[in-house]
C-alpha cells in the first residue's frame, strides 16, 4: 500500500461550533488518528472550505481525508474528492441533532462526537483509493444511432465537448420525424406561435462539424465489447465497416401508431380522415395557402381533432398510456388552419387537454 498522508477537517457550521469543542475534536484526530494535518473550518461545505481541502490535497500531498461534519448522505457534491480516500464523521445528524441541547448532556455529547471522529479515523486508515481497471477501455469516440433532432443534438454537443462522433442514420437524409413536420410546437416564450423546426440549421451544423462523421443509409448490425471499448459493424450500401467506440447514444426515434386500428373513426375508409403526421404533410404541401382536403382538393372549411384516440385504453390494439404529445400538437395544427383562414371552424375533442 502506498504511503498515507491523512488530513482531518472539523466543521463548525450548522450549530456544531456552538454544541461541540471542535478544537478538541481536531486534537483527537491528530492524536489517535495520526493525522498529519488537522484543521477546523467555520463552514466546511462552503466554497472556501472545499478549496482549503483541495489545496491540501494538491499542495501538501494529502492522500486520505476525514471530514467531521454532516451525514455522508448530505453535501455529496461539495465533498466529492475523487482523487483521495474520504471518510466522514457524522457529527450533525448523528450527534448534536440526536442529543438534548442542555448543559447536563454537554459532556456526554462531546464524548460521543469524540468517538465518531475516532471511528472515522480508524476507517480512513484502512481505506485506499480504488485503482482503475487496467483492462478498461478508454476510447473517446462516440457512436450516435439515429439522425433525428435528438441524435443530431447529441452529436453536436459531444463534438463541442471535444469528442469524435460517428452518426449513423438508416435513411438517406438527416432530420428524422422533425424533418417531416411543417412547424414545431413552440419551445420559448410567449409560446403563442408554431416555430420553424430548426432541422435545416442542425443538419448544416452536423455536416460541417469536423468532429462528426455521418453515415447515411446505414445500420448498426453488430455491437460487442463494453463501455470504453465497443466494437461495432456499420452496414452501408458499399459494404460493412467495423469501428471502435467508447460509448453509444441510442437516439433511434419512435414508432408511429397505426391509426388503421381505429376503423370506427373512419381512418382508412375516408381519405379526409388523417392522423397528425398526415396532417403535417398536408400543411407542408399547402405552404402558406389553404390546406386542401385529400378527397377533392377543396380548401378545408371545418376540421375536428379527436384526441386520446386509441390511448389510455385496455382494448386490444390500443395503448394503455398517454402519448404526451398529441395535445399541444393538435393546438398547433388547429393554428395551421386558423392562421390561413380565421373563418375555418376548428374543434378539438378531448377527455383531458394536457399542455
Amino acid at each position: 500500500m502506498a504511503e498515507q498522508k491523512i488530513a482531518a477537517y472539523v466543521c463548525q457550521g450548522c450549530g456544531l461550533g456552538e454544541r461541540l469543542d471542535t478544537a478538541a475534536l481536531a486534537a483527537t484526530a491528530q492524536k489517535s488518528g495520526r493525522a498529519a494535518l488537522s484543521r477546523e473550518h467555520p463552514f466546511l461545505c462552503s466554497a472556501a472550505g472545499v478549496a482549503a481541502v483541495r489545496a491540501d490535497v494538491e499542495n501538501e500531498g494529502v492522500t486520505h481525508v476525514m471530514l467531521a461534519a454532516c451525514s455522508r448522505r448530505a453535501k455529496t457534491e461539495a465533498f466529492r474528492f475523487d482523487d483521495v480516500a474520504v471518510a466522514r464523521a457524522n457529527l450533525r445528524e448523528g450527534v448534536i441533532w440526536s442529543r438534548p441541547d442542555s448543559d447536563e448532556h454537554r459532556e456526554t455529547t462531546q464524548e460521543m462526537a469524540d468517538d465518531y471522529v475516532t471511528m472515522a479515523m480508524a476507517e480512513l486508515r484502512a481505506m485506499r483509493r480504488p485503482s482503475a481497471n487496467a483492462e478498461a477501455g478508454a476510447n473517446r469516440r462516440l457512436l450516435v444511432v439515429g439522425g433525428g433532432m435528438s441524435g443530431m443534438t447529441a452529436a453536436l454537443e459531444s463534438a463541442k465537448a471535444g469528442y469524435e462522433v460517428l452518426l449513423v442514420e438508416k435513411t438517406d437524409a438527416l432530420g428524422g420525424w422533425a424533418a417531416r413536420l411543417h412547424r414545431r410546437i413552440p419551445t420559448r416564450e410567449p409560446f403563442s406561435d408554431p416555430e420553424d423546426t430548426g432541422v435545416a440549421d442542425l443538419v448544416q451544423r452536423v455536416c460541417s462539424d469536423p468532429n462528426v462523421t455521418v453515415y447515411l443509409g446505414a445500420t448498426v448490425t453488430r455491437t460487442s465489447g463494453a463501455p470504453g471499448q465497443f466494437s461495432i459493424d456499420i452496414a452501408t450500401g458499399g459494404g460493412t465497416r467495423t469501428e471502435n467506440v467508447g460509448a453509444i447514444v441510442q437516439a433511434s426515434g419512435f414508432s408511429r401508431y397505426d391509426a388503421a386500428r381505429l376503423p370506427e373513426l373512419g381512418y382508412g375508409r375516408s381519405p379526409d380522415v388523417v392522423d397528425q403526421a398526415g396532417l403535417e404533410e398536408l400543411a407542408a404541401r399547402a405552404g402558406d395557402g389553404p390546406i386542401a382536403r385529400p378527397s377533392d382538393g377543396r380548401p378545408v372549411t371545418s376540421v375536428a381533432f379527436v384526441q386520446c384516440a386509441g390511448q389510455r385504453s385496455d382494448k386490444p390494439g390500443h395503448l394503455p398510456y398517454c402519448s404526451g404529445y398529441c395535445c399541444n400538437a393538435s393546438i398547433k395544427q388547429a393554428m395551421y388552419f386558423k392562421d390561413r383562414n380565421p373563418d375555418v371552424d376548428a374543434c378539438i375533442l378531448y377527455s383531458d387537454l394536457r399542455t
